[in-house]
């Protein structure tokens, strides 16, 4: 069903084990420009940094590859034959992205990116349970510590 996303990449997403900060993975346009780092280095030293606008400029830079992401979770979940499954990751992607699109509106898109990452974070966490309906929901903690 995907045959320009590599077959690790795939497996990692239906584990659930898919970092967010991995999103470029899913991107045409840039997945083949190199590995992407959360290193800096200042020239002396070498630090880990969370992702950044460094890495994902704008709404669009996200955009695209989260969209990937969430068509390859809802084959996996279709796939699996539960079809609650299916529903909340469908119906959660689309709630997800129109949030996300109205946080961008509202608010600077570099703390927008940073709750993405820990949503998607959180997330991860409740998909290995089983649960996908945290998708369509805003997440009052994160929101009152990034917007």
């Amino acid at each position: 069903l995907f045959p320009s996303i590599k077959a690790s990449i795939l497996l990692d997403i239906a584990r659930h084990d898919f970092e967010p900060s991995d999103l470029y993975k899913l991107d045409t346009k840039y997945r083949d420009k190199g590995t992407r780092s959360v290193l800096d280095f200042d020239g002396t030293t070498f630090t880990m940094r969370d992702p950044s606008t460094k890495d994902y400029p704008s709404f669009r830079s996200v955009y695209a590859p989260l969209m990937s992401y969430f068509n390859i979770l809802t084959a996996f979940a279709a796939s699996s034959g539960n079809t609650a499954y299916q529903y909340q990751v469908a119906s959660g992607a689309f709630f997800y992205m129109t949030q996300l699109e109205q946080f961008n509106e509202e608010y600077q898109w570099s703390a927008v990116l940073l709750y993405h990452m820990q949503f998607h974070h959180k997330r991860r966490r409740d998909m290995v349970r089983g649960d996908y309906s945290g998708w369509a929901q805003v997440d009052s903690a994160l929101h009152a510590q990034f917007l």
